[in-house]
């Protein structure tokens, strides 16, 4: 059932509950209305019977049930009795007098009063009968009811059009929704022209397709990169051996092939490995086993296994007062992150420059640094380094020369539920952070 029927329905259920109360009231109203009429006529004709029969001089009931008796009214003239309780010649009859009886003839409404000389009274009893205002009411109520009919339909047919009407912005949204497509990411649901009730819908959606564009566009830079990255290794290995292959080779030719064949067959299993742990850790499928770890002690050990590497190059690699921090993270991708960031600060340090580790808690954080000196990076390209397979001149390519390895170290600091921090000063310093919460 759509929307708009729902509403139409709903709107005509709360219409008819509205006619019903109304015509109730109205009714109750109307009835009580016409009983208060009614028992003011009968008291009048009980004074009129009464100045009658004290006018008349022969008291002759008969044209007193004439003169009196219709409309509804019947009228007894009797001697007066003792027993029947009547209003009293000195005092007007009122409402309090008149009484109620029900019997099998349906319900009546009856007054005695005493009329006549004060010697020789006359009862005069009055009663009328609800049967001509029971029928008025009757026809009334079913006026009420066609119209509470037809007013239900009315109102029904009415509210579905106000509703359609009304969800004409929703239909928008739905055909500009439709429109959208991996090819046109780029259109957004206009929701300045939006009712307010969807203005928080088109907002959150413009924001979702936001993220979505972003996405692909970065799902597509990434498989350019790849393929692009794949190449190079591809190509190399196919023109090796296509020369190889043009004549005849000695046994020490081919074994420099495979030899050479060997490392881009190794930078091809980086490759692959570092992508598959990327898309694991962007699906939450790697599995933390995070512990308590000495900050000092994992530091050292990163140091004593670049220390060589950093001393061939000419670099002083150094390690500060990181004394009785601990951080509680995974070991194995603790090291992962700390060691492409050494690795990267080695590669982009010249001869005669320093490497330092270092360590600092605030409480809430357990920062890790890697800071080291050379030519830094340029302040546009700091919002970019993270990025998969960004590359730039003075930007961060990580241990595995294919632009993947800050974006594994941001990997496992999101992860961690930590963040991966850079600042530089071109020409400087360049110091990496990485933040794990306490």
């Amino acid at each position: 059932m759509s929307i708009a029927l729902r509403l139409g329905l709903l709107f005509a259920a709360i219409a008819a509950a509205v006619f019903v109360a109304v015509g109730a009231y109205l009714y109750q109203t109307l009835a009580h209305q016409m009983g208060r009429r009614d028992d003011a006529d009968l008291l009048n004709k009980a004074v009129l019977a009464r100045q009658l029969l004290g006018a008349l001089p022969t008291r002759d009931p008969a044209l007193l049930v004439r003169a009196i008796g219709q409309d509804g009214v019947t009228l007894q003239v009797s001697a007066a009795d003792a027993s029947v309780r009547a209003v009293p010649l000195g005092r007007d009859p009122g409402l309090a007098d008149i009484a109620a009886r029900d019997d099998a003839r349906g319900s009546r409404r009856v007054v005695t009063v005493l009329a006549g000389a004060a010697a020789a009274p006359l009862q005069v009893t009055l009663v009328r009968t609800r049967s001509d205002r029971l029928a008025i009411l009757r026809r009334y109520a079913f006026d009420l009811l066609g119209a509470l009919v037809a007013g239900t339909l009315v109102a029904a047919a009415l509210g579905f059009a106000a509703v359609k009407r009304g969800l004409r912005p929703l239909y928008g949204v739905i055909a500009r929704a439709d429109a959208i497509h991996a090819q046109r990411l780029a259109v957004r649901m206009p929701a300045a022209e939006l009712p307010a009730e969807l203005r928080a819908l088109a907002v959150a959606f413009n924001a979702m397709l936001d993220r979505l564009e972003e996405g692909v566009q970065r799902l597509s830079g990434f498989a350019a990169d790849l393929a692009h990255d794949l190449r190079t290794p591809v190509n190399a290995l196919m023109m090796q051996t296509q020369v190889a292959l043009a004549r005849v080779r000695t046994a020490d030719e081919y074994e420099a092939l495979l030899a050479s064949n060997l490392e881009e067959y190794e930078r091809l299993a980086r490759m692959i490995e570092n992508t598959l742990f990327l898309a694991r850790a962007d699906n939450a499928q790697l599995a933390l086993a995070s512990t308590a770890l000495d900050v000092r002690a994992e530091l050292e050990h990163i140091r004593e296994y670049f220390e060589m590497l950093a001393e061939d190059k000419g670099i002083r690699f150094g390690l500060g007062d990181v004394a009785g921090l601990q951080v509680h993270a995974d070991p194995v991708l603790l090291r992962r992150a700390v060691n492409n960031l050494v690795s990267n600060a080695i590669a982009h340090t010249p001869r005669g420059g320093a490497v330092n580790l270092g360590a600092a808690s605030d409480g809430q954080w357990v920062t890790l640094s890697v800071e080291n000196s050379g030519d830094g990076i340029a302040p546009e390209h700091l919002e970019r380094v993270f990025e998969r397979y960004y590359r730039a001149d003075a930007a961060r390519g990580a241990g595995s020369s294919v632009g993947l390895g800050l974006s594994i170290v941001r990997a496992i600091m999101r992860l961690h539920g930590g963040t991966a921090e850079v600042d530089s000063v071109p020409g400087g310093r360049t110091v990496f952070s990485l933040r794990f919460p306490s």
